[in-house]
């Protein structure tokens, strides 16, 4: 339960590390709602924390379920299905978690292989058994990131998984982020790239220095994950990368879902829906100078954005804040 002293509720959210775009997301949810006013609000304090292991999407759900903090980040969305259900990277279910706002970040997977290989689809990667070396994610103390998760899902459904591209005489490598991974591939490291994170000129790099071909997923392989976990899926569009020439059908990892316990007081999420609807302006200000595809957010965010697309049902209190707003 929410903790509460004498001068109202003490609120603790469960973050990423300073640099990481969810900081500045909580750091203008705590000023607006523990900032300086001249009439005392209900919340007394408030606390921004840093994931366990640089884990937020994973630790974050289990750290709000477990009652360590009252609110979290999380992305995808799924992740909070997942984590309510007890299914995927979730061993046992965390509670019932509800979504407070829906941060639109543009994201998705890209599948990637270099020209040599002469691979045209999922399908004849299993087929065929290159011995490509795959870059993947990151694989911590407690196990993968839920992207390296992902990747494997979408490989098992096409008959294959990381196991067995080793076996075939390739290597899958787990050295983090895109950031890190996609210019190993440009290095000649690696010639597969399975990640997300595509709002970087990482990717255009790669595309300029190296013939790499995206394949497109199959759309059952798509529905495949919305059902089973709640993945959404998104159109890579035709010219987003050199080499591609058609829109091609991927697995959607984008939103940053803030989310909360089914028990946090109605006032309270009322109150963190407000705050993020009005903050919306200067938490996307940074990527406003930013072509469209390098940006983290949607600039503008859209009322309506912040509450849809939430996969997990909307906290009652936020919910209501919505209605009143004009945008549910």
């Amino acid at each position: 339960m929410l903790e509460k002293d004498d001068s109202g509720y003490i609120l603790k959210i469960a973050s990423h590390s300073p640099s990481h775009p969810w900081w500045r997301i909580t750091d203008e949810l705590a000023e607006g709602l523990n900032g300086y006013r001249e009439e005392p609000g209900p919340i007394s304090s408030v606390g921004v924390f840093t994931g366990r292991f640089g884990l937020g999407s994973l630790e974050n759900p289990k750290t709000v379920g477990a009652g360590l903090a009252d609110v979290g980040i999380t992305n995808p969305p799924a992740n909070a299905r997942m984590a309510t259900e007890g299914k995927g990277l979730f061993r046992a279910g965390v509670g019932e978690l509800r979504a407070i706002a829906r941060f639109p970040e543009p994201d998705y997977i890209f599948w990637l292989v270099a020209e040599e290989l002469n691979i045209h689809s999922m399908d004849e990667i299993a087929a065929r058994r290159p011995p490509m070396t795959l870059v993947s994610g990151r694989v911590g103390p407690t196990g993968p990131d839920t992207l390296t998760w992902t990747v494997e899902q979408v490989m098992k459904w096409y008959g294959f998984s990381y196991e067995a591209v080793n076996s075939w005489g390739g290597k899958v490598l787990f050295p983090g982020p895109a950031i890190v991974g996609v210019p190993m591939v440009r290095r000649g490291e690696g010639n597969a790239v399975f990640q997300e994170g595509v709002h970087d000129e990482c990717w255009e790099e790669l595309a300029e220095a190296r013939p790499m071909r995206a394949l497109p997923l199959n759309p059952q392989a798509v529905a495949y994950m919305k059902d089973s976990y709640g993945f959404g899926q998104a159109v890579i569009p035709k010219g987003r990368l050199k080499g591609i020439e058609s829109d091609l059908l991927t697995v959607d990892f984008g939103g940053w879902l803030l989310f909360s316990r089914a028990d946090l007081p109605d006032e309270v999420a009322y109150l963190l829906a407000q705050t993020s609807m009005e903050r919306r302006d200067r938490i996307a200000a940074p990527y406003a100078p930013l072509a469209p595809h390098l940006r983290d957010l949607e600039v503008p965010i859209r009322p309506e954005r912040l509450c849809t697309e939430c996969v997990v049902p909307l906290h009652p209190g936020a919910e209501r804040f919505y209605k009143e707003f004009g945008c549910l």
